[in-house]
């Protein structure tokens, strides 16, 4: 499994989110095995989601359409702000 962490800014939160909603339920999206959205305290269209996939080329193929790029552009994101991390979890645990 493989989990990509997606920061950006957008320019209206409640304009973005339910384009957001829309875009993780579409069939295109079908590769997204778990999803989790952070939203900043101090910046409130300040964003973080994180997408688990079965594997990088899953995340990949999914994150190089062109309808992704779409609807972030739709929700508002700003593009220059877009950062991708790809992260395999190594360690979890409660305390």
């Amino acid at each position: 499994m493989i989990t990509v962490f997606i920061q950006h800014r957008v320019a209206d939160y409640d304009a973005w989110r339910p384009e957001y909603d829309r875009a993780v339920t579409a069939d295109w999206s079908k590769g997204i095995r778990a999803h989790r959205v952070w939203r900043g305290q101090d910046d409130p269209n300040l964003v973080i989601v994180a997408s688990t996939f079965d594997s990088r080329e899953s995340a990949d193929a999914l994150l190089n359409q062109p309808v992704l790029r779409e609807a972030m552009a739709r929700g508002g994101v700003i593009a220059s702000s877009v950062r991708m991390d790809y992260v395999e979890e190594v360690a979890g645990g409660t305390l």
